[in-house]
C-alpha cells in the first residue's frame, strides 16, 4: 500500500474532510465523524493507522461513512475531475509538491524554497477556495501587466514566480517573498499612495487592512498582498476604499481597520460596523461601513 499523509484537513460536526497525498497522487478523503473517535478524526498519526486500504488508482475522492452503529464501513470513492483554477497565464508552472515548505502563516499559505530563494505558495487546499484564488490569480495577472520594477517603481504587489499545480490541475500560486513588516500608522500616506496606484490600473483590493500592507523601510516601498477580494474598478467603490483607509487609522497595536468592509461575496471578516455607523453595498463584492 503507497504511503499516506495528510496534508490539509478541516473537521465538522457532521465529517472530516481532509486532503490526502497516496504515494504520487493527491485526492480527497471524507470520513462521517461517527467513524472514528473525535482524538482519531483530529490528529493524523492516529488516522492514518485505522484507515482501511484504498485503491492504487482510478479515484479523486474517497468517503468513508457508518451507516449505524453495528453496520460496516461503506466505502466509496469517485473518480470525477477536480476543480481547478481556470485563470493561467503565466509561462511558468510548478508542481507544489516538489516545493520544500520552511514555515507555515496559515494553512493554504507557506513559505518555501524555490530555485533557492525563498518564495510565498498560496493554494486552494479545498474546493471552496478555488474561486477566491481564482479571484486572485485574476488580480495579479492584471497587476503584471502594469508593474514594471525593473525601470525603478515601486511595487505594488508580490511578483508571481509562476502557477502552482497539483497532479496537473493549477491550485494556486507562487509568489516573491517581500520583505518588511506589517503597516502601522506612520505608513499610513505611504498606503494610500499604493492603494491609488493600484485603483489606477483598474483594481479594487477588497481588503485594506494593515496585514495587507507591507512595509519595506530599506527600499521605501509600501506594497499589497492578498488580493482574494479584489474586483474591477468602479469609481464610487474606489473612493470609498480609500475613505476607509483614511477613517480608519492602522493603529500601531496590530489591530486590522475598523471601518473597512463590512460584507460582499466571499467576505470573511467582520459583518458589523462600530455604533453611528452603517453597512451599505457597494457593489455586489464590497459593502462598507459609512456614517
Amino acid at each position: 500500500m503507497s504511503t499516506i499523509s495528510i496534508l490539509n484537513q478541516i473537521i465538522d460536526d457532521q465529517e472530516g474532510t481532509y486532503r490526502i497525498r497516496f504515494g504520487e497522487k493527491v485526492g480527497y478523503l471524507t470520513i462521517s465523524t461517527n467513524v472514528f473517535d473525535e482524538d482519531t478524526m483530529c490528529r493524523p498519526y492516529l488516522l492514518i493507522p485505522k484507515l482501511p486500504k484504498f485503491p492504487q488508482d482510478g479515484w479523486t475522492r474517497i468517503k468513508i461513512a457508518r451507516p449505524s452503529l453495528s453496520a460496516p464501513l461503506e466505502i466509496t470513492a469517485t473518480n470525477n475531475p477536480l476543480p481547478e483554477i481556470e485563470t493561467v497565464w503565466h509561462q511558468q508552472q510548478i508542481d507544489v509538491l516538489s516545493l520544500k515548505q520552511t514555515k507555515r502563516h496559515r494553512s493554504n499559505v507557506h513559505e518555501v524554497f524555490y530555485s533557492g530563494i525563498p518564495a510565498i505558495s498560496k493554494i486552494a487546499a479545498f474546493d471552496w477556495e478555488i474561486p477566491r484564488l481564482e479571484r486572485e490569480t485574476w488580480a495579479y495577472s492584471i497587476l503584471d501587466q502594469h508593474q514594471r520594477p525593473e525601470l525603478g517603481e515601486p511595487q505594488i504587489s508580490p511578483r508571481v514566480l509562476g502557477h502552482l499545480t497539483e497532479c496537473g490541475r493549477v491550485i494556486g500560486i507562487l509568489l516573491e517573498r517581500l520583505d518588511g513588516q506589517f503597516a502601522s500608522a506612520d505608513d499610513l500616506p505611504d498606503c494610500a499612495n499604493t492603494l491609488r496606484r493600484l485603483h489606477e490600473i483598474g483594481l479594487i483590493h477588497g481588503d485594506v487592512n494593515r496585514y495587507n500592507f507591507i512595509v519595506d523601510k530599506q527600499r521605501k516601498q509600501v506594497s499589497m498582498v492578498d488580493f482574494e477580494h479584489a474586483a474591477a474598478l468602479d469609481e464610487f467603490t474606489a473612493k470609498m476604499e480609500l475613505q476607509s483607509l483614511a477613517s480608519s487609522p492602522i493603529t500601531g497595536s496590530g489591530t486590522a481597520a475598523t471601518y473597512g468592509q463590512c460584507g460582499g461575496i466571499g467576505w470573511t471578516g467582520p459583518t458589523k460596523c462600530p455604533s453611528d455607523w452603517t453597512c451599505k453595498a457597494a457593489n455586489a463584492y464590497y459593502s462598507q461601513c459609512l456614517q
